[in-house]
């Protein structure tokens, strides 16, 4: 198969590749992972017969050209619809109803910037303080991630690029596209994921980025939760999750490059996750567990993408705090959207 082309709603593949090929793969399934479930995010698209790679084929279905254009454009209405009922109508999660924030801010220079920002808006009758709280949050962050861009304005290179405007191919443009998201919610725990992915101008290739954000519901207020708020005794754990983390993440690697691991496998994985706080800052809470997420050449070669371990609840019990977050969590919902009504749910 070949990848000729990815993006953040959609992925083409041909004949047998390898190189890039494989990086546009793992980054079109990296941008999937930061959409809420049950999002069209990712559609893959057959245009000749061929062997579809195992890592879209164990978990997207695909569409096959051209009789299945039909297809295509039913999966992108619904993927319209799941956006206006959420800038719309809203969102019902947890005790909040949430809208979706969407602006682009644009500016010409050498470079400009292009800034395409997707954020949450929470209302709410029974947490109202904490409904304030985390408007003013992501605002911050907002605020935060044009100021970045603005620095395009002071560092203006236009001898640099002069020589790039009689390309109609090439933009002087730094883009990004910014998106938070809400994963669990519930009157007592939140977790979101901050998304980014862009190309700098002039760049060989595109970023991606992400941030987690936890929270606890106390008495109408925002708690952070970091990792170590799960454990009794969270420096004895560090070593049990570490192999656990280790474990997962070395499946996921053999996944993604189709083979065994052998010993120089094992200790690529070994130094990329010692055995220390540092290799948990980055994690999303489920109703079941916890998910460690690793940015895209956190671990590896950039064109390894990013990479994440799943651990549940059930087998982290006996290191877990009586009474700790995961007692929330486990009461809470996912977050997903229901298109077919005139608003969203949680299921």
């Amino acid at each position: 198969f070949s990848v000729g082309r990815t993006a953040s709603t959609g992925s083409v593949f041909g004949q047998r590749q390898h190189g890039y090929v494989q990086r546009e793969i793992n980054d079109a399934l990296d941008k999937q992972r930061y959409n809420l479930p049950g999002d069209i995010g990712l559609i893959p698209l057959m245009l000749e017969d061929c062997e579809v790679p195992v890592k879209i084929s164990r978990s997207h279905q695909y569409i096959r050209l051209p009789e299945g254009w039909h297809e295509v454009v039913v999966s992108l209405e619904l993927a319209a619809q799941q956006r206006s009922i959420a800038i719309h109508t809203g969102v019902e999660m947890g005790p909040f109803r949430m809208f979706l924030r969407e602006e682009q801010h644009l500016w010409k220079g050498f470079p400009g910037y292009d800034v395409s920002l997707s954020y949450p808006h929470f209302e709410s009758s029974i947490v109202p303080n904490t409904a304030l709280e985390l408007n003013e949050f992501f605002a911050s962050m907002r605020l935060n991630f044009l100021l970045n861009a603005r620095q395009a304005r002071i560092n203006q290179e236009e001898e640099r690029f002069a020589g790039w405007t009689g390309d109609p191919d090439w933009i002087s443009t730094n883009s990004s596209n910014v998106s938070v998201s809400p994963s669990l919610a519930s009157q007592s725990i939140l977790s979101f994921i901050a998304h980014e992915d862009g190309m700098f101008a002039g760049a060989a290739h595109g970023y991606m980025w992400f941030e987690t954000h936890n929270f606890l519901i106390i008495e109408d207020q925002l708690v952070r939760i970091g990792i170590d708020d799960f454990f009794s005794e969270p420096y004895l754990a560090y070593s049990s999750l570490s192999e656990l983390v280790r474990e997962r993440v070395g499946q996921e690697y053999a996944e993604r490059f189709e083979r065994e691991l052998d010993t120089d496998d094992r200790i690529r994985i070994c130094d990329a996750l010692p055995r220390e706080r540092s290799i948990f800052k980055s994690f999303l809470i489920t109703p079941t567990g916890l998910t460690l997420l690793y940015q895209q050449g956190e671990l590896f070669g950039y064109a390894a993408g990013a990479f994440s371990a799943d651990l549940s609840f059930d087998e982290l019990r006996h290191l877990l705090k009586i009474g700790g977050p995961h007692t929330y969590a486990q009461k809470a919902k996912v977050i997903s959207w229901d298109p077919v009504t005139d608003d969203g749910g949680c299921n």
